[in-house]
């Protein structure tokens, strides 16, 4: 579901419902952050609302979860890439870091 399919949705929801959305998303987050490794994930806490909720409700909350799971998970691997170094020539694979220290990738403009 594209980003527009999204802000559609949560356009046709009532003030009650986004009420409701945000606390679910909260306790959605809360939930899977606090039990980070233990299996429960965000879909599983939305799994657990049957009944409770509107079906535009879950329909947006369905959408937020998929956006969620789109990126990556804990544990994968980054995709590889190089770096031409400043001071040479040669280039740095983020692959050659791997096993040995941690790497922070900070993005950002210096204009």
């Amino acid at each position: 579901m594209q980003k527009a399919e999204r802000d559609q949705l949560m356009t046709r929801l009532s003030q009650t419902e986004r009420d409701q959305f945000r606390r679910i998303i909260q306790d959605m987050r809360t939930r899977a952050n606090a039990a980070l490794g233990h299996g429960v994930t965000a879909r599983r806490v939305l799994e657990a609302q049957t009944g409770t909720l509107s079906p535009r409700l879950r329909l947006a909350l369905e959408a937020v979860v998929a956006r969620d799971e789109m990126g990556p998970q804990v544990g994968d691997y980054p995709p590889d890439f190089s770096l031409k170094r400043l001071d040479a020539d040669t280039r740095v694979h983020l692959s050659s870091f791997r096993g040995k220290r941690p790497v922070a990738l900070v993005f950002g403009s210096y204009t």
